[in-house]
């Protein structure tokens, strides 16, 4: 497993726009308070379906176990 470290420069607010931080995210699973990954599909349609929500980078909401 390769992890993938960033900076904070990489994330500041300073000089990066919506569309260059959605470009970073797309397409990347989210993470759970339990440190679950929800594949991002999945955690997309929840959203737009409003039975989660993203809090600080962490998706909240209920899961089927077998994820």
């Amino acid at each position: 497993m390769n992890a993938a470290y960033s900076s904070r420069q990489d994330f500041s607010h300073s000089g990066s726009s919506p569309v260059d931080f959605a470009s970073l995210a797309a397409g990347r699973d989210f993470t759970t308070l339990d440190g679950r990954l929800v594949p991002h599909a999945l955690g997309e349609a929840a959203l737009r379906q409003r039975t989660a929500l993203l809090v600080g980078g962490l998706l909240i909401g209920e899961w089927p176990d077998h994820l």
